[in-house]
Order: C-alpha cells, then sequence, then structure tokens
C-alpha cells in the first residue's frame, strides 16, 4: 500500500534518502519524489527540466505504516503521514485511495511524468492528445500552448488539486518515446473542450481576496478568456462582475 510522508517544501529528495537509508525491505518498499518534465521556451526552442509534482510530498510503499511513522517522528523535516488518524487513543494509518493509486499509475513511468503530445486545430481547439494528458484531457482547466503547459484539475489526497503537464508538438524536436505514443493507441482524437471546473448556476468565492467571502452565483463561463461572469447587488442594482477563472473556488 502507498503512503504519503508530508515534509517542508526543499526537503523531499533528503527524505526520501534518509528513507532509503533506514527502510527495512519487510517494512518499506519503493520510495519516490513524484517529477513531471517541465518545459521552457527559450529563443524559440523547448527546452526539458524536471520539477517536483507534489511539492513537500514523499511516496512511499509500505505494509508497517506504525513503524515507518515511529521512525520519522524523530526527524527534523517530517511534518507528518498523510492518513494518520486518531481512533481509541491509538494511531490509524489510512493508505492513499484506490483512485489515487490508479490517477499516479497512469502519469508516471519510473516516477517522473513526461511531456504530452498536443496537436490543435486552425481555430485553437485540441484534436489530438498522446501521453499523460490523454488520461484527463476532460478535466483540463488551462491550456498555454505557446509556453506549452496545460494545468488539469484533480481531486486527490482529500482535496482538489491542480496539477501541471509539460506539452509538446510537431514543431518542438523529435522524442521517440513520443513518437512511438503516436503511432499507437495513446493517441486520442475528437475536440477536446477545455473545462474550468465552473459551470452556471455554481456558487463560487473569488480567492484573490477583493471580493472578501461574498458568494457570488455563476451566471456564465467565457473559456476563450478564463473569466467567470456573475452579479451582485449594489444600492438596489444588480451589477456585472468578471472574475478571474484561476481565483474562484466553488463552495
Amino acid at each position: 500500500m502507498w503512503y504519503v510522508v508530508q515534509v517542508k517544501s526543499g526537503q523531499e529528495q533528503e527524505m526520501r534518502a534518509l528513507i532509503d537509508k533506514l527502510r527495512d525491505e519487510e517494512a518499506y518498499g519503493e520510495c519516490f519524489v513524484p517529477l513531471f518534465e517541465d518545459v521552457k521556451r527559450s529563443g524559440g526552442k523547448c527546452r526539458i527540466g524536471f520539477r517536483k509534482l507534489f511539492p513537500g510530498y514523499v511516496f512511499v510503499e509500505c505494509q508497517n505504516p506504525g513503524r515507518l511513522f515511529d521512525t520519522l517522528m524523530g526527524v527534523k523535516d517530517f511534518t507528518k503521514l498523510l492518513g494518520a488518524v486518531e481512533e481509541d487513543g491509538s494511531k490509524l494509518f489510512i493508505p492513499i485511495g484506490k483512485e489515487d493509486e490508479e490517477f499516479l499509475g497512469t502519469l508516471f513511468a519510473d516516477g517522473i511524468m513526461h511531456v504530452s503530445y498536443i496537436h490543435m486545430t486552425k481555430n485553437g481547439r485540441i484534436d489530438k492528445i498522446a501521453g499523460p494528458l490523454a488520461h484527463y484531457r476532460n478535466h483540463i482547466t488551462k491550456l498555454e500552448l505557446r509556453h506549452r503547459m496545460a494545468v488539469v484539475g484533480a481531486e486527490m489526497f482529500g482535496k482538489r488539486r491542480k496539477v501541471k503537464f509539460g506539452l509538446w508538438t510537431d514543431d518542438d524536436p523529435i522524442l521517440p518515446e513520443l513518437e512511438k505514443l503516436k503511432g499507437e493507441n495513446d493517441v486520442l482524437d475528437g475536440v477536446v473542450e477545455l473545462d474550468i471546473g465552473v459551470h452556471a448556476g455554481d456558487k463560487v468565492v473569488d480567492e484573490s481576496g477583493v471580493y472578501g467571502d461574498q458568494v457570488f452565483v455563476v451566471q456564465s463561463v467565457d473559456l476563450k478568456r478564463r473569466v467567470v461572469v456573475s452579479t451582485f447587488e449594489m444600492f438596489g442594482t444588480s451589477a456585472r462582475i468578471e472574475l478571474r477563472a484561476d481565483e474562484v473556488r466553488k463552495v
């Protein structure tokens, strides 16, 4: 079973190395810090670098989470073991859920989420995807092809999270592994619509803080401009307001 160790951001690899050093093969299995291939453009060329997908998290395959917890209690940068709950005066440790495990399984190869291939029509709509992003094409909340990145909104580890995917196109240098995927059934055809996770009728709050804790009812969503349209009452009249889609949260 897989468990998540939470540490101070920036100390993930040190914690992974420590667990590898301390691990008892009967208690611990694999241990890794999830990485993703982040694409940066410079001078018209794309370059791939590696970044942490979930800062502050280390994933451990473990059959005895109690022993793992006791071992890490004395470690300086250890914060907590996610899923630890108190029951009848003792601690219980809940592994990541089946859906979370399946989600991770579709993303990673050797602990790294590789870039995804994407193709867009002339009118700016996605019609082909290959690689990790293909599994979550209907959950894309943000797409910036120029910056070779997409964001997917997904429920993971008990809360809604934003997961960044690196992108690769036909204009970029050939990557053998992607070429292989493009030639297999991983390429998903059919126009894909972006979904920012908010729809007409939803109630949202603006997390930028500009409107305090005011709750707004969504009237419409402009996907192209990435804005949520609502109204609010002011001096007896209804005023139209636009909120940035990336800064609203459903309530």
